[in-house]
């Protein structure tokens, strides 16, 4: 009886382990990046205000491991990044000087992949 409740807990351990959501994972958010009001419709993005700190800092983020995906379709802007919840997600991208500047708007999301695949 004693052998055969040691081999049952044997047993169920790797499943407790393994069930378990691992919560050192951060969820998944997204950001919408569209063109601010001091954006100035005549001058190329390069010549922009702000533009080059804004890249230098997303730079920063991707060296630092916040941002997974980055792209642009139509006039925006598009992040998938990682934070503790959506509030550490807001304040980590408003460090960024082109958006306290206004030279772009970002709204962020929640974002659940419900198909998980790879962007080579």
């Amino acid at each position: 009886m004693k052998a055969a409740l040691i081999f049952s807990l044997i047993l169920c351990v790797p499943f407790l382990i393994f069930s378990q959501e691992d919560e050192s994972v951060k969820p998944n958010f997204i950001a919408l990046y569209t063109l601010g009001e001091s954006w100035d419709m005549e001058k190329q993005p390069s010549e922009q205000l702000y533009f080059e700190e804004h890249s230098g800092f997303l730079s920063k983020l991707r060296k630092e491991k916040h941002i997974v995906l980055g792209a642009r379709y139509s006039d925006t802007g598009m992040l998938i990044l990682k934070a503790d919840n959506l509030e550490a997600a807001q304040t980590i991208l408003y460090q960024d000087i082109a958006l306290q500047k206004k030279l772009f708007n970002v709204t962020v999301y929640p974002f659940n992949a419900f198909y998980k695949g790879c962007i080579e």
